[in-house]
């Protein structure tokens, strides 16, 4: 099955919302996208908004990490969008794909 529309959106903005610092994986692997930043830019243009001077030190840089700003307001707008992305097709393309996650997850932490 091909990924359908904003399925790396989805799974983005479901992490944002969980407090997961998106920054800290790998986009292709994690969120099926080549570039986290491109999604980020098309979430804030539809009004969510973030903090932009957060910093954060990994092993081998300082990088900025997505979080999001966290009024009322937002996170309901966040939810809301997330929503709407959260369509029949998104939502079939991950049940049908319930181990991608996992598997993942598991590859990358005995990797370390």
């Amino acid at each position: 099955m091909k990924k359908p529309n904003f399925v790396s959106h989805y799974l983005v903005l479901s992490d944002l919302l969980e407090n997961v610092d998106v920054r800290a994986k790998s986009d292709i692997i994690f969120y099926l996208t080549g570039r986290i930043e491109n999604v980020k830019c098309d979430i804030k243009s539809k009004g969510v908004e973030f903090v932009e001077d957060a910093t954060k030190e990994s092993t081998y840089s300082h990088y900025k990490p997505y979080i999001l700003v966290a009024t009322t307001d937002n996170l309901y707008k966040a939810k809301e969008l997330l929503k709407s992305y959260a369509t029949d097709e998104v939502l079939s393309f991950l049940e049908q794909k319930p181990n991608i996650d996992i598997v993942n997850h598991e590859e990358v932490q005995g990797s370390y």
